[in-house]
């Protein structure tokens, strides 16, 4: 009998997992292809806190890839430690637009992803706000304006 299959999957960082299994899309960068912590060397921190702590707390100035490091964090939990996730945005109109400009570029273009979710127009237990994936991870988005969304979370 092969008992390989059994065999928890090696421990992996953040950045780790993201250098192994991200790949960014044409959709939300103008450099895409396989993610490369060695391009900003500074996100490696604070990728690899994220698991280490239990609250982090980033204090950067803009456009230096928080974006980044929050995809590569959902990607690594969806992944690797599939969990329920909850994702906040100040406005529920701000998480759609983050679903679909950054998260779901991410899912497509990310070849590991293909194995657990399916992204279709009508599929019900995938839409903006809500991702349900084959491996019991679920990711829900939603926005600190909109108190009976963050009620109802068992998160």
């Amino acid at each position: 009998m092969n008992y390989e299959a059994f065999r928890p999957p090696p421990p992996l960082t953040i950045s780790q997992w993201a250098d192994t299994y991200r790949y960014i899309s044409s959709k939300a960068s103008p450099e895409p292809g396989k993610w490369r912590t060695s391009r900003a060397e500074y996100q490696r921190a604070m990728m690899d806190a994220v698991k280490e702590h239990e609250r982090v707390v980033i204090m950067t100035s803009a456009q230096v890839g928080k974006s980044e490091v929050l995809l590569n964090t959902l990607g690594y939990y969806v992944h690797y430690e599939p969990c329920p996730i909850l994702l906040i945005y100040p406005t529920v109109q701000m998480g759609e637009v983050f679903s679909k400009d950054r998260i779901t570029p991410m899912l497509i273009d990310t070849p590991i992803f293909s194995q657990l979710i399916t992204l279709k127009a009508r599929a019900s237990d995938n839409n903006i706000l809500y991702k349900s994936f084959a491996n019991n991870a679920v990711l829900s988005i939603t926005g600190a304006n909109s108190p009976p969304s963050l009620a109802s979370r068992s998160i």
